[in-house]
């Protein structure tokens, strides 16, 4: 009986520590052609990562600097921000850099600009547009939360 009590309680701890974890963007280069995409890491989590979401916020970035499209590449990197003794993550952030694909001139040219076309947004104008669209999601209160708040750091 003891035996299958501490097994269902160490069987409830495993499970309970996948988290879902929303991707957001941390930098990146125009001239580069580059979006850092990243989420929040914790010690004994494991984390439940949409990469379809983190690619559609890249691309959004991209189109924005006039880049066709975004694709991963150079695979993941941890950036951890608490240590414990032994010298094992307890928080941080996992990174993946994005390139944007097209040619940033060749989109410039083949575009015609009207004179009554709206002026390149400012940051306060991309961040109140994501935060239309998150609006729009129909997300729980948490999450949207999260979201949220890694717009605003942007």
């Amino acid at each position: 009986m003891k035996k299958t009590l501490v097994l269902i309680l160490g069987l409830l701890v495993v499970a309970g520590c996948a988290v879902k974890k929303p991707y957001y963007a941390t930098g990146g280069s125009r001239a580069d052609g580059t979006v850092d995409m990243a989420y929040d890491i914790a010690f004994m989590e494991k984390a439940i990562v949409d990469t379809n979401q983190a690619k559609q916020i890249a691309n959004q970035k991209c189109k924005v600097w006039g880049y066709g499209a975004a694709e991963p590449f150079g695979g993941q990197v941890e950036n951890c921000y608490a240590r414990d003794g032994y010298g094992s993550c307890l928080r941080g952030q996992m990174v993946t850099k994005y390139q944007c694909l097209g040619n940033l001139d060749a989109n410039k040219s083949n575009q015609f600009i009207s004179p009554l076309a709206p002026a390149p947004m400012s940051k306060d104008q991309y961040k109140q547009m994501q935060v239309e669209e998150l609006s729009k999601r129909n997300l729980p209160y948490a999450e949207y939360t999260k979201q949220y708040n890694a717009i605003m750091a942007q």
